[in-house]
């Protein structure tokens, strides 16, 4: 029985599932190996992190053994991703490095790295971490307690509850940033924001280094809508943590809100640095840099990512945005085109190709692609406006336009976001 779903006094010792993930093949045949002398025979492999990722979603594991450096999905973010799984945020986590520089304790440390193990190590060593390991989560301390139960009332609503663990957490250890963080957690789901930021203050007061706390105060301010203190608040936690890709890509989209563009595409260049194989990542900042109207440093994004992926709908569309607010019209036309002849039936395709052929001059062609769009989907309604302009001869361009004044929303019933 896997630790992912129960507790790890439920699987007898030797016969749990270890999930050992490097991207260098004699390092996994060596864990392997120890695991073996171990008593440890049921072992599954995986080269890199979204190999394992994909693992995870089929596979029971008990102990996860992870090298942190990988290409692709690095082992910090495997971690962070098991951690914010609700099925899988129990696995036991051992990460394995060649150092333990301070900013990688600082990224480790955040989410919840239950061991290192320092290269190289004998088998000796492995024993007693991943022992030490399964001791703490069969008995954990009085605190690890108190915040788990807080945990738990806190994703079921029980609010007083959970404050009731955090206050009795505070008695045993009152100077413990991470009880601070939970407390701060529980005021922002209560709508007490200003209760929320002093809680994360005081957490970072008693741990400086404490990201999640900057991290959870810069959401603070974003809900007030105080830009400025966003951006302070998440400058802080990535000069802590600077090889954190996600928070890079925050920090990217917070600070082009504020205009800083340079500044931001540093930021964006960084989170591409730590994450080269995540194409999530680039997908992202693609997405952001349209949102920011900045479309030729999004249409270089998204031609990387549909060299990739040619046949991804939503890349052609969202290039096809791109080339449209630059001027493009013909790129952005044959762009949809090649898109249609994946998905002919996609209403919104036709509809984003009409829009660009009317603002071409071209609206006898445009009427065809938007007859057919409310022939797919009677009910769209940008579409019937569409029409209705181009029965009006209204012409090829959109009086008083802005950045996204209009742009389609996002299609929920397809996850297609349309520009």
């Amino acid at each position: 029985m896997s630790a992912q779903g129960t507790a790890m006094t439920e699987t007898p010792d030797r016969i749990m599932t270890f999930l050992v993930v490097d991207d260098q093949r004699e390092v996994r045949k060596s864990i392997r190996k120890m695991l073996g002398s171990l008593g440890y025979t049921s072992v599954l492999e995986e080269k890199d992190g979204l190999d394992a990722w994909q693992r995870l979603q089929t596979d029971p594991v008990d102990v996860a053994i992870v090298d942190l450096f990988m290409p692709g999905l690095s082992g910090i973010d495997l971690l962070r991703r098991v951690r914010k799984d609700e099925r899988l945020r129990g696995l036991p986590f051992i990460m394995v490095t060649g150092e333990l520089a301070e900013e990688i304790v600082a990224e480790a440390a955040e989410t919840d790295v239950d061991a290192y193990i320092i290269k190289p190590f004998a088998a000796q060593t492995l024993e007693e971490k991943i022992n030490a390991v399964l001791e703490r989560r069969s008995n954990p301390s009085p605190l690890e307690g108190r915040l788990q139960l807080a945990r738990v009332f806190l994703e079921e609503g029980e609010y007083n509850r959970a404050l009731g663990e955090l206050k009795a957490a505070m008695t045993l250890q009152p100077e413990n940033p991470r009880v601070y963080q939970h407390l701060g957690e529980l005021y922002v789901c209560r709508g007490m924001l200003e209760d929320a930021e002093k809680a994360f203050q005081r957490a970072i007061h008693y741990g400086p280094r404490f990201t999640r706390a900057y991290d959870s105060l810069a959401d603070v301010y974003a809900r007030r809508g105080d830009r400025e203190r966003v951006v302070a608040a998440m400058r802080k936690a990535a000069a802590i943590s600077p090889k954190n890709a996600g928070r890079q890509m925050n920090l990217g989209k917070a600070l082009l809100e504020n205009d800083a563009v340079e500044e931001a595409r540093k930021a964006f260049e960084q989170a591409v640095r730590e994450a080269p194989g995540d194409p999530s990542v680039r997908r992202e900042i693609g997405e952001a840099l349209l949102a920011g109207n900045l479309n030729l440093e999004a249409e270089e994004v998204f031609r990387v990512l549909l060299r990739e992926n040619p046949e991804d709908l939503h890349l052609y569309n969202r290039l096809g945005i791109a080339c449209r607010r630059l001027g493009r019209f013909r790129d952005a036309i044959d762009l949809y085109r090649r898109a249609i002849l994946l998905d002919p039936e996609d209403d919104h395709l036709h509809f984003n190709l009409a829009r660009v052929l009317m603002e071409d001059g071209r609206e006898e062609e445009s009427r065809v692609h938007v007859l057919k769009a409310l022939e797919l989907y009677p009910d769209f309604q940008e579409a019937k406006a569409l029409l209705d302009r181009l029965d009006r001869g209204s012409g090829k361009t959109l009086p008083g336009r802005k950045q996204n004044s209009a742009d389609v929303p996002a299609d929920e019933r397809k996850g297609l976001s349309i520009g």
